[in-house]
C-alpha cells in the first residue's frame, strides 16, 4: 500500500512511498512496516524509533517537528500519534462486520457480551464477541489480557473474524 492511499493529506512527494504493515511495538515491527511512536505516560515511543527501523520500519509517524527523508526512512510528523494509529488501523484493514454492538456500563457488560453471543449464535446469526472473556466466534477463540483492545490489535482481530 502507498503512504498517500493511507494518508490523504500528505505532501504530494511522500504519496508514493511504500509500507506492507503497522506496528506501533517496536519489536514486532518488520520489513517496510510504518512504525507509530506514541508517548504514553510510562513510556515514550520515541525512544525505539531505532529498535523499529533495525527491524525494518520504513516510515515513522511521530510527534517531533521534523518531517522528510532521513537515511531512506519517511519521517512523518503528526500532533495526535494515537489517534493516527486508530484511524490508520481502520483503514489498513478493510473487512469490517456490518454490525457492531456495543456494551458499556460499570457491571455486567462480560455477561451482557456473551448473552447476545449466544443469542445470536442459537438463532445461526454469524456473531463474535471481543472483551474481557477474549475474542470468540464460531472458528476463532483467542485469549486477551485486556478488556478493551488498543486499535491495531482490534482491527486486525476484525478481519479474521
Amino acid at each position: 500500500m502507498l503512504i498517500g492511499e493511507l494518508f490523504k493529506n500528505t505532501n504530494r512527494k511522500f504519496r508514493n512511498h511504500f509500507f506492507s504493515g503497522l506496528g506501533f511495538d517496536s519489536q514486532l515491527c518488520k520489513k517496510n512496516f510504518i512504525f507509530f511512536a506514541i508517548k504514553g505516560t510510562e513510556y515514550d515511543g520515541h525512544r525505539y524509533i531505532d529498535k523499529a527501523i533495525q527491524n525494518g520500519a520504513k516510515t515513522i509517524i511521530h510527534q517531533k517537528s521534523f518531517e522528510g527523508f532521513k537515511k531512506n526512512i519517511l519521517f512523518l510528523n503528526y500532533k495526535n500519534v494515537r489517534k493516527i494509529l486508530a484511524i490508520s488501523s481502520y483503514k489498513f484493514f478493510n473487512k469490517k462486520p456490518n454490525n457492531i454492538i456495543a456494551v458499556t456500563g460499570t457491571n455486567g457488560k462480560s455477561s451482557v457480551a456473551d448473552f447476545f453471543y449466544q443469542i445470536l449464535t442459537i438463532n445461526k446469526i454469524p456473531a463474535a464477541s471481543i472483551g474481557t472473556l477474549g475474542i470468540i466466534s464460531k472458528k476463532y477463540k483467542k485469549k486477551t489480557n485486556l478488556t478493551s483492545l488498543d486499535p491495531l490489535s482490534l482491527h486486525k482481530n476484525l478481519e479474521i473474524l
